[in-house]
């Protein structure tokens, strides 16, 4: 949650007093990089590698320069002042570098203050790994240039400085109008829903009916007691249907694989029904009955979730869905987007999720400005109804055109009056 707020607000968050001491050093004397991309110059192959390594654990790039010239470039552990001051403007002159590493380690007599001379006053950032002969910093370094003893300091606080340019430099967007919401239906329903009690889990049918209010679509759903209910619901169908079996919430079919894909005709429906209750009764649930729905085409499975943090208000997630939710705990949260902009960084914050929007191993791209409309729909439904404490909406399907909810969870409470401790 903590992360969330912070990244919403530009705010470089750091685990360390270290590193945010480093960073500081750094933003005080150094102007911010244009990009991630990254010189370094060094009189140490072994130093140079260290700090390619460091650029690119931590998402540097280290920059292809004009006419075939080394990056890293070596200058040998004999080189002087000038071949430095050399090296970093030609690194600093290439169209190709945002930043400079400038490593030297005395290991021939050298005089590690010169080569500290040679890298200030540069019009683009350049940090330093210079260190003398017993493996200390210089004590009379320039002012402004930072200097650190591992070269991955160096890449460490390049990489936040290029995260705070990345921010700075993020479009404005807009925010877009849907002229299909309800606010008034959606506030009319959770009315109703705690009038009984204070707090409640939305069956099926209520939470598509308050997701339709934003104009998000979901699968229908027919919910069936009895076998026959079943047949009769896929007749009604006329085509394959899901089965699932159906569970007091906050449970969920798919936590002991009950569900049943496309299945056809009334003898697959009548032995669907029988394996369900079958796996239900051995998992020790109780068996209530099974939901119909037509079944919808392949695509790529996502979660999309939101959790009401007391603090700061409504916290979005999105990761894989389906039978791989929470699978490698590749899970990113985000305060509520407004502008598409914001509901593509929500998206993009998911590795897993942007990969297999685009298409993974031969399978087709799908359509992300419609799960992006998803996601800015519900965002709205969020912050117009505080009633909703937390919500899922596992799987949203997403098709080479369209998105559509196949299944939902959602709790509902009524709100409470804030107390407020301070006394001004």
């Amino acid at each position: 949650m903590i992360d969330a707020v912070l990244r919403n607000a530009g705010i470089l968050r750091f685990t360390s007093g270290e590193e945010l001491f480093n960073a500081a050093e750094f933003f005080e004397g150094q102007p911010l990089p244009g990009g991630r991309r990254v010189g370094i110059v060094s009189n140490s192959t072994g130093v140079a590698t260290l700090a390619a390594d460091g650029c690119m654990t931590r998402g540097l790039v280290i920059g292809e320069l004009d006419e075939g010239a080394r990056n890293p470039l070596v200058l040998g552990i004999h080189a002087d002042p000038e071949a430095y001051a050399k090296g970093i403007r030609s690194m600093l002159g290439d169209a190709g570098i945002d930043a400079v590493i400038a490593c030297f380690a005395d290991l021939a007599g050298g005089d590690p203050r010169t080569v500290l001379d040679a890298a200030t006053e540069q019009s683009k950032p350049v940090v330093a790994s210079v260190v003398t002969a017993d493996g200390r910093l210089p004590a009379d370094g320039p002012v402004g240039l930072p200097n650190f003893l591992f070269p991955e300091s160096c890449s460490a606080v390049l990489a936040r400085g290029a995260e705070r340019r990345a921010w700075l430099s993020r479009p404005v967007g807009q925010r877009p109008m849907h002229d299909d919401i309800d606010h008034t239906a959606a506030g009319v329903l959770l009315a109703a829903q705690l009038q009984a009690d204070g707090t409640s889990w939305l069956g099926t049918a209520d939470g598509a009916a308050l997701l339709a209010t934003h104009g998000i679509a979901t699968v229908a759903s027919h919910r069936c007691e009895d076998v026959e209910a079943v047949v009769a619901a896929a007749e009604r169908i006329g085509g394959p249907i899901a089965l699932k079996a159906d569970f007091p919430a906050p449970g969920h079919a798919g936590d002991i694989d009950a569900v049943l894909l496309g299945l056809a005709g009334q003898e697959a429906a009548r032995a669907g029904w029988r394996e369900l209750e079958r796996r239900v009764q051995a998992a020790g649930r109780p068996w209530i009955g099974a939901l119909v729905q037509p079944f919808v085409g392949a695509g790529a499975d996502v979660l999309v979730g939101a959790v009401r943090d007391p603090d700061f208000g409504p916290v979005m997630a999105i990761g894989l869905g389906g039978r791989q939710a929470g699978l490698a705990r590749a899970v990113a949260f985000r305060m509520l987007p407004v502008t598409g902009e914001e509901g593509d960084e929500l998206i993009d914050a998911s590795e897993s999720v942007a990969t297999q929007l685009a298409g993974f191993r031969g399978s087709p791209r799908v359509d992300r400005p419609a799960l992006r409309d998803v996601i800015l729909r519900f965002a709205e439904l969020l912050r117009g109804s505080p009633e909703i404490v937390e919500a899922d909406l596992n799987p949203v399907r997403c098709m080479p055109k369209g998105c559509v909810v196949l299944d939902l969870r959602m709790r509902i409470a009524r709100q409470q009056p804030i107390e407020r401790v301070k006394t001004w």
